[in-house]
């Protein structure tokens, strides 16, 4: 029941691998964005994203800090 195998939302071609913590989308090892995510007390952990949330600052808290994509203007700032 929980052992299928899916695609990748986002290319559709290579196998699952992680679940982007913006959307919930499945991602592969390619299109995945990983992200370490940090609080206050010092706490760390591994996030990822796909293609839009990984850009989006109401998704990702570092989406300030990421270069824009290829071909397009920062989304954070003019």
């Amino acid at each position: 029941m929980g052992d299928e195998i899916r695609n990748c939302e986002i290319c559709r071609v290579k196998i699952v691998f992680a679940t982007c913590l913006g959307c919930g989308a499945g991602l592969c090892e390619t299109c995945a964005l990983f992200e370490l995510i940090g609080s206050g007390c010092g706490c760390v952990w591994p996030a990822y994203y796909c293609p839009k949330c990984a850009w989006d600052p109401m998704v990702n808290p570092n989406a300030a800090f990421r270069d824009p994509p290829a071909g397009r203007e920062s989304l954070t700032s003019k």
